[in-house]
């Protein structure tokens, strides 16, 4: 008797959960760790991110201060709540443990003054209820569809791609990533991608 009322209790707790969020939570498999809710654009600040790109180059926003301390469910602003877009070269990208798209741009003028863009896997958890699968998705696509597969290892794009890049302004972790911005600034995720030669 007594498993019974447990039992109903458990089931009543559950149908309490709106189907949208029990849904949010199963889908996709795990693949990162660190900031994963910011770097997936589903952390409790998403809502005061700003859509509206404001173009930046790649040698300001290696300029920009980095905060002294970083929230794991929540972002720092004004930056991590702005989405910039860059017109960069792509020097060369790789495959990540996380399932990301690693890639590395640069100012065109100085290819020596690099930073990170990550595209992330739409079949990650938080990823795939973001609200934002279909701009992610169409990224992936293009990249493939102009590179092929990425690799476990870095590859160099040689020669460079020019391209137009947006993406949510965020603060990684150094530990080690090619192509790290100084105050280790990147756009995570990236929202769009365009190839300046076609």
């Amino acid at each position: 008797m007594i498993r019974q009322v447990v039992a109903v209790a458990a089931f009543a707790a559950l149908a309490a959960i709106p189907f949208s969020r029990a849904t949010a939570q199963q889908c996709g498999t795990h693949c990162g760790t660190e900031r994963w809710a910011v770097k997936s654009l589903s952390d409790a600040d998403r809502g005061a991110v700003s859509l509206t790109p404001v173009e930046k180059t790649v040698s300001a926003l290696r300029a920009l201060t980095r905060p002294q301390s970083l929230p794991t469910n929540g972002r720092v602003g004004p930056v991590e709540l702005t989405t910039y877009t860059v017109h960069a070269v792509l020097l060369g990208w790789v495959l990540e443990d996380d399932r990301d798209m690693h890639l590395v741009i640069a100012n065109p003028a100085d290819t020596s003054e690099t930073m990170i863009a990550e595209v992330p896997s739409t079949t990650c958890q938080r990823v795939c209820s973001s609200g934002h699968v279909r701009q992610v998705r169409a990224v992936r696509r293009v990249l493939l569809d102009r590179l092929g597969y990425p690799k476990k290892n870095y590859r160099p794009i040689d020669p460079p791609l020019a391209v137009t890049i947006t993406g949510v302004g965020f603060f990684d972790f150094a530990h080690g990533q090619t192509g790290l911005a100084p105050n280790a600034i990147e756009l995570h995720p990236v929202l769009k991608i365009v190839s300046d030669e076609d």
